[in-house]
């Protein structure tokens, strides 16, 4: 393998493993810390909302996460560059303004949210902390190690007001507050200082341009709606069936799990840069290349997977403080998750190389149309337990319809 290939890999694996390196230590911190002072109800509540917004946040960012950097990666001109991020930046912003006044009428003129309206309005600045994410232009410019200092700074910011503001349950509306607004504010001051440097005037699209780059991405969008709402909808599910004592406990240990089920998707931005270039110069050896890292991967999650199993009873501990049963026999069904994403990676990484966004979109249609029924069936009848199995096997589901469908496609000359 190329030396430089490998090495910018390399690069980028370490910069998005300290990235969440920094996660998983402030999480932690800060979540024993809510655990404790919130009670398990108030902290099932302030999760459920943050897995609300996370679901519309994928509105918000419009499949851009997806292509954008490959976008980004074959631009050489400064000023191409500086009109695109205006470009997506201004697309997101017009779309969180948009759902964000949405949900201010929504919550003002119905029982909806019922006691946890605050909880749910104070959460809007996630919104917009997505709208203004850089992670599309540092990953398309292979610059993640920017990445990890904003995600650190902001992380230890995070810390320090929750350690500072968060001291009883009614301060449970500002948890989610805290941490859109943190973002937020960081990730403009980024652009502010990049657009400072690069002379470039900061300005707006308008709204014929806005409207393009809806267009452009509809199905990216729609792709990435689909995988969203099958990662981030398991506590609004969950909370259909159970109360928020055990919502709060399901949340705990999916909090870990989540953090976990982020490392094949490390893997897949580490390598996608270099499988461009390397399907565009030199086809033959693409195989070959995402065959190396995928073994690799398989191996690390599995290995993960059957350490969070044995120790899972210190890492509930650990994250909460104190001993949960329930928490540790969830965990240890949701650790293999990793393992069973990664059987995919190189199914996304062919359809986004070859921007077969028609695969992607049916496919993570068709996965979530399997995993939606059976979470529900399965959270009816066994909760907590139901659920967890329902994601490890919607997993499975989704890496057989990608491998499916793109076998398809291929064969169709697609």
């Amino acid at each position: 393998m190329n030396k430089k290939v490998k090495n910018i890999f390399i690069k980028n694996f370490i910069n998005l493993s300290l990235n969440q390196g920094v996660n998983i230590l402030i999480a932690i911190i800060v979540t024993p810390i809510l655990f404790q002072n919130l009670g398990d109800s108030q902290f099932g509540l302030v999760n459920y909302a943050f897995s609300i917004f996370m679901l519309i946040s994928i509105v918000v960012s419009y499949g851009y996460h997806l292509n954008g950097p490959k976008q980004i990666s074959i631009l050489n001109d400064i000023n191409k560059e500086a009109t695109l991020i205006k470009n997506l930046v201004s697309l997101r912003l017009f779309i969180a303004i948009v759902i964000s006044l949405i949900i201010i009428v929504f919550t003002a003129t119905t029982s909806f949210f019922n006691n946890y309206k605050l909880i749910i309005l104070f959460s809007i600045p996630i919104l917009f902390s997505e709208a203004v994410h850089p992670v599309f232009y540092l990953q398309g410019k292979n610059n993640l190690s920017v990445l990890a200092i904003l995600n650190a700074v902001s992380k230890l910011i995070y810390l320090v007001l929750i350690v500072l503001t968060i001291t009883g349950p009614d301060d449970a509306f500002m948890v989610n507050l805290i941490y859109g607004s943190v973002l937020s504010t960081l990730y403009i001051l980024y652009w502010i200082l990049f657009f400072k440097k690069k002379k470039s005037k900061i300005d707006f699209s308008d709204l014929n341009q806005i409207k393009f780059r809806l267009h452009e991405n509809f199905q990216f969008f729609m792709s990435s709606v689909a995988g969203h709402v099958s990662i981030h909808s398991t506590l609004v599910i969950l909370k259909l069936f159970v109360n928020d004592s055990e919502l709060g406990k399901f949340a705990l240990a999916n909090r870990v799990a989540f953090l976990l089920r982020m490392i094949p998707v490390f893997i897949i931005q580490s390598v996608l840069q270099n499988a461009t270039v390397i399907n565009k110069n030199d086809n033959p050896n693409l195989n070959k290349y995402l065959n190396y890292y995928f073994k690799r991967g398989l191996v690390l999650t599995f290995s993960l997977g059957v350490l969070c199993t044995l120790f899972s009873k210190w890492i509930i501990l650990l994250f909460s403080g104190e001993e949960i049963i329930y928490s540790n026999q969830i965990l240890s069904l949701l650790s293999f998750i990793p393992f069973l994403a990664m059987l995919n990676f190189k199914n996304i990484l062919i359809i986004l190389i070859n921007e077969k966004k028609d695969v992607l979109n049916k496919s993570t249609w068709y996965s979530l149309f399997f995993m939606i029924p059976l979470a529900l069936i399965l959270s009816y009848y066994y909760n907590g337990f139901g659920l967890a199995v329902a994601l490890l096997i919607s997993e499975f589901i989704s890496f057989l319809v990608h491998t499916i469908l793109l076998s398809k496609s291929n064969t169709n000359g697609q």
